[in-house]
Parts: C-alpha cells; sequence; structure tokens
C-alpha cells in the first residue's frame, strides 16, 4: 500500500493565521501584530503575485486622486491601508477606520499614534455586518483584499447604506472565472488553507467571476462600475486582482 506524503511543514509555517490574542495590552504586542502582517502580506503575494504594499500603494494612489475627504475603511485589519493613505501629503481628509478584533484595533491606534496622525484616523470597534454610522455617513468607502470573505448581497447594501449619494466604493480583490472555482487546484488550494494553514476565512472565501461582480453591484443599486485589472493571469482558471470601483 502507498504510503501519503506528510503535509509541507514549511508551508505551513510560511502563513501563519492564527488570531490574535484578544489581549491588547501585552508587552510583545507589537511582535505579535507584525508577525500577523507579514503572514498577510506573505499570503496575499502567494495568492496574487504581488507585493503586498506596492499594489496597496496604487489603491492610495487612486483614493487620493477622487478627492474624496471622509473615507470609511470598512475593515482596518493593522491599519497598513489607513496609515499610508493618512500619510500621504495630498489626502487632505478624515479617515474612519473599523475593525472587529479589539486586538488588531489598539495596535492600529498605537501605531497612528506613533506616526503622528491620530488626528486623521478614528478608529471604532464593531460587530459585522452592521457598520455603526448613520446612512450616507461618508463619501467614501474603500476594501482591500476582503470582498471575497463577505456575502456580497448582504456586504454590498450596508456599503449602499452608508455612502452619501454619488459616494465611491473602492474595493481591491481577486476576481475569479467560474472555472476556476472548480478546478482541481482551487480545490487542493482550499483543503491546503482549511486544514493545514488553518485559515478558515480563506477557506470559505468566494471569487467572484467578473461578470457576476457587475451584476451584484448593479442588483445593489451601484451605477457607474469601473473594473481595472492589476496583475496578469498565469492560466485560464487563475484569478485577476483589480481595482474595482462603484459609484452610488
Amino acid at each position: 500500500m502507498a504510503k501519503t506524503a506528510p503535509p509541507d511543514q514549511s508551508i505551513q509555517r510560511q502563513f501563519d493565521f492564527s488570531a490574535p490574542q484578544p489581549r491588547p495590552f501585552l508587552a510583545n504586542l507589537a511582535a505579535r501584530i507584525s508577525t500577523y502582517e507579514e503572514g498577510v502580506a506573505q499570503f496575499f503575494h502567494w495568492r496574487t503575485g504581488l507585493d503586498y504594499y506596492l499594489a496597496m500603494d496604487q489603491i492610495v494612489d487612486f483614493v487620493v486622486g477622487t478627492g474624496r475627504i471622509k473615507v470609511l475603511d470598512l475593515l482596518t485589519g493593522t491599519a497598513a491601508f489607513a496609515l499610508r493613505l493618512a500619510g500621504r501629503k495630498a489626502f487632505v481628509g478624515r479617515i474612519y477606520s473599523f475593525e472587529t478584533d479589539v486586538t488588531l484595533l489598539e495596535r492600529a491606534k498605537q501605531r497612528a499614534t506613533h506616526l503622528s496622525l491620530q488626528r486623521t484616523i478614528e478608529f471604532k470597534l464593531f460587530q459585522e455586518p452592521h457598520l455603526p454610522v448613520p446612512d450616507g455617513y461618508c463619501d467614501l468607502a474603500f476594501s482591500f483584499f476582503d470582498l471575497h470573505r463577505h456575502p456580497a448581497g448582504q456586504y454590498l447594501a450596508e456599503v449602499l447604506r452608508i455612502l452619501e449619494p454619488g459616494g465611491h466604493f473602492v474595493s481591491a480583490d481577486v476576481l475569479e472565472p467560474k472555472s476556476g472555482r472548480i478546478a482541481l487546484s482551487s480545490i487542493m488550494k482550499r483543503l491546503h488553507l482549511r486544514y493545514i494553514q488553518k485559515n478558515t476565512a480563506e477557506a470559505g472565501a468566494i471569487y467572484y467571476d467578473r461578470e457576476e461582480l457587475i451584476q451584484l453591484l448593479f442588483e445593489a443599486g451601484f451605477r457607474q462600475i469601473i473594473i481595472q485589472g492589476l496583475n496578469v493571469p498565469t492560466s485560464l482558471n487563475s484569478g485577476v486582482f483589480s481595482l474595482i470601483t462603484a459609484t452610488k
């Protein structure tokens, strides 16, 4: 009987997505969060082939170029995106940054203070799916590599609610052809994410097809949808990391 090869332990160690401990004032918090963000950056590169921070800066440039001044960060994580946007001299607005994990939120606040950006960013803890803000609260909402983790209908309806008329939804995520979801490589990847990396959020993610996402945005009530691919697919089944913009 043939022996089954053991899981590749080097891959398991490469992407450490174990949840941060919900104790924000640990002495080694900085090391914990830096390691977490490093894992996110490595996973992003593995999934898209792009550099995490260079890709982020492309989206930051776009947001700055819109001239919007009341910006909502739909899920801040370690605040990498919010801090890069707030640090741009050309950005003269204010960022409202939301997070569901208290440890990540506290570290994000510490980073903002260290960079003297605390007056530009307001951090808030929330529980999904509802953001604790009134209708028409902001003129731009952005999401970086996070759309695929949410049920699109409910998520887009909430984004539409918080935008003022004429406001922009800016997202950057992988758009994957339908054929990619049933490809053997995709199935193996999901199994690896769930059982080896223990990354259940990514294992259960839904990467939408370009046309599917356009339809979902229109159904939610958005208009003027523009999608721009930021990388070249490596095969017919692989996804394209894309800049997605839609107007309320």
